[in-house]
């Protein structure tokens, strides 16, 4: 290597490890804990990619949102709760006192944010001074050079993470914690962070929510959930785990299930012994409408047609609480083969289906096919909701008007999931409809999407709102 080359580097080597400490000082010191009324609280923030936000209220759980294009990830940790002081809050009457609470509010979050922000610049300086320190080149204008970047990298950081913020993202969260007290969780941060304009009434609501949730923490009783005149289930691939159901349970158990909806593969191989695992859903007692996948059978759909509760989709429509649902079976479901037709097939039962349904005028509310390829091959569009399986992922995306919607594996892919080296997630999807007078149907509204490992006590979902070009004003819930 050229000499001279070289001997740049070295003389530019503490300005990088300059750069290196303040990171390094910041992930490993970047945390403060102030008070603010009665709420005690730390802040922690750490310099990695993405850049996101999350609330954390042990025991209750985390909630989480890409909130900034910044390398910063702040994390607000609820830490300690006064009651009398919260309690006080959430009930007060007197405007004077109101306004007094909100204006004080207001100067120490100020005052915090300036405070935290000015600590980790300067935690940003002395990991400059610790990378000039340990470069070898320790010398009077190194040092400065080293604070000065520290402190300048720091300060871009948190720049760049103010410019880019977007506090919507938390209109789609992600959450993490005790299942009961997910619903809470999740509106107490859209009711109480994303409505700034109405800053007094959420404040009150904000320590309302919070008195009250810790009253009923002991218990974990359910503590709010969204609003919804239909709430569906969906199931899919439980493939001969009689486990799913405890999980089926526990959400019909927490949340006012209306009905399920399973897209298919109940079982392995089809066979009679498998089909009486449908006497577990006898006991569910929920409408269960169901349309087969590859690995289901004629034994199998006989036993679920000989079933009360159970409603079969076997291309034709049904109505079910208000719910015009369509969809098809799979047609290996017609054999004892859980082969899936070749690409060629699947591809044209979803040309099929759109030239079907393409220019209907009354289209069904939800079409259910168990096959993810034939899913997302079915025009943006043709339906509001197309609920599907097959692939084992759990997935929620909409394109343009239609939402397309993957409960994964209920089952965690049954015994292939205990055999894998990383065990597969049991997982499902929670629909949430909202009544429309003007157009007299059922109109998805949001979607979460759950996920739990060994149906453990906690376990995570990300929630997604449906976007539409008529504003959700249009949808009236019922009472």
């Amino acid at each position: 290597m050229d000499r001279n080359v070289y001997s740049k580097r070295r003389r530019y080597l503490p300005l990088f490890l300059a750069g290196i400490g303040a990171i390094i000082f910041i992930n490993l010191f970047g945390t403060m804990t102030f008070q603010a009324s009665a709420l005690r609280f730390s802040l922690t923030t750490g310099i990695r990619f993405p850049g996101s936000t999350s609330f954390s209220i042990p025991p209750i759980g985390e909630i989480h949102a890409s909130t900034h294009s910044a390398p910063l990830q702040l994390v607000v940790t609820l830490q300690n709760i006064d009651m009398d002081i919260l309690k006080a809050i959430g009930s007060a009457k007197d405007q004077d006192i109101a306004e007094h609470i909100i204006a004080e509010v207001q100067t120490q979050a100020q005052k915090i944010i300036i405070a935290f922000v000015m600590k980790m610049v300067l935690l940003g300086g002395l990991g400059g001074l610790f990378g000039v320190f340990i470069s070898k080149k320790a010398s009077l204008n190194n040092y400065l050079a080293g604070l000065v970047i520290g402190c300048l990298l720091v300060f871009t950081i948190f720049c760049v993470g103010y410019i880019t913020y977007d506090v919507t993202a938390f209109e789609n969260p992600q959450y993490q914690g005790i299942l009961q007290a997910a619903p809470w969780m999740v509106n107490l941060i859209q009711e109480s962070f994303l409505k700034v304009e109405e800053l007094g009434q959420q404040i009150q609501s904000l320590a309302n929510n919070l008195y009250q949730a810790f009253k009923q923490i002991e218990g974990i009783q359910p503590i709010g959930q969204l609003e919804a005149d239909l709430l569906v289930l969906h199931v899919s691939d439980i493939h001969n785990n009689p486990v799913a159901y405890d999980f089926v349970r526990q959400i019909i158990d927490n949340f006012a299930v209306d009905l399920i909806i399973d897209t298919g593969d109940l079982t392995d191989w089809g066979t009679p012994l498998e089909a009486e695992l449908v006497n577990q859903i006898e006991t569910l007692g929920v409408p269960y409408v169901f349309t087969t996948g590859n690995h289901d059978s004629p034994d199998v759909v006989d036993r679920l047609a000989a079933t009360e509760n159970v409603v079969l989709i076997t291309d034709r429509s049904v109505e079910v609480k208000g719910l015009k649902i369509s969809g098809i079976s799979d047609v290996a479901a017609d054999s004892y083969s859980p082969t899936p037709p070749p690409i060629s097939t699947l591809d044209e039962i979803a040309r099929t289906i759109n030239e079907k349904y393409r220019n209907q005028d009354d289209v069904p509310d939800i079409f259910g096919v168990h096959n993810n390829r034939i899913a997302l091959a079915i025009e943006p569009g043709v339906f509001p909701v197309i609920l599907f399986g097959h692939n084992h992922v759990l997935e929620v995306v909409q394109k343009e008007e239609t939402m397309y919607i993957n409960a994964g594996t209920t089952g965690a892919s049954g015994i292939r999931g205990f055999q894998a080296r990383t065990p597969t997630p049991f997982s499902l999807g929670l629909l949430y409809f909202l009544w429309c007078d003007q157009s007299q149907r059922f109109i998805l509204n949001a979607v979460d999407g759950i996920q739990v490992q060994g149906l453990r006590s906690t376990f995570s979902f990300t929630r997604t709102f449906v976007e539409r070009r008529n504003h959700i004003d249009d949808v009236e819930i019922l009472e």
